[in-house]
């Protein structure tokens, strides 16, 4: 990042039915807030949040309480693939509540916090949490754009065979047969007979050294 470049903003989902958690969410986070790092929207259940994730596709992901009214935690993680696949979720539990952080993590869980909330390991989840997400989007871009270099390459190869002579004449002199079978998807080679007077036949093979696209 230059020094002309802001930093990339996230936008983190919060979910809590407890009224002071936002203020103090906001407090605690507000230096990264006013620099432009994280942006926090809240919903007060699960229900809201499926609301939020389906109205704004610009969230990151979601901080999650487990315990909520309408729809808790747990029923949410299960819920958030429908709606938004690429999201990763961590989970709010209570100190030693491993029963429900185990049911968390094997529902799709990414991470989850303990109660009382300790904000600097929450920031350390956070940012761990959106570092795996632009890894995963990187990962997904280059599958994508491999996915179409491919299928330029199928197209390459079927115009070089479709330039490529698979018919001769007979002759009962001798017989003509051709193939060229890339090292890789497209090659340089190329092969052609021609035909020239007095019954005699010109074979044209021109060899490109390298392979695949570059020959």
């Amino acid at each position: 990042m230059t020094m002309t470049e802001s930093p990339q903003k996230h936008k983190i989902l919060v979910v809590d039915d407890e009224p002071d958690l936002e203020p103090l969410m906001l407090q605690r986070m507000r230096r990264y807030i006013r620099t432009g790092v994280y942006e926090f929207v809240f919903a007060h259940d699960g229900v809201e949040a499926l609301e939020a994730l389906d109205a704004d596709e610009s969230i990151d992901m979601v901080l999650s309480d487990i315990n909520m009214p309408k729809m808790d935690g747990l029923t949410l993680l299960e819920r958030i693939p429908d709606v938004s696949p690429d999201i990763r979720a961590v989970i709010i539990s209570a100190y030693g509540d491993m029963k429900n952080i185990r049911i968390a993590m094997n529902r799709g869980a990414f991470d989850f916090v303990t109660k009382p909330v300790d904000f600097d390991d929450l920031k350390f989840t956070i940012d761990r949490t959106l570092q795996h997400i632009r890894e995963w989007k990187e990962a997904l871009s280059a599958r994508d754009k491999l996915v179409v270099l491919q299928n330029e390459l199928n197209v390459a190869s079927m115009m070089q065979q479709s330039i490529l002579p698979n018919k001769f004449a007979r002759n009962d002199d001798y017989k003509l047969f051709g193939t060229m079978q890339p090292a890789r998807n497209v090659g340089g080679d190329f092969f052609d007979v021609i035909g020239l007077a007095g019954g005699k036949v010109g074979l044209a093979i021109a060899d490109v050294s390298g392979k695949g696209v570059p020959a």
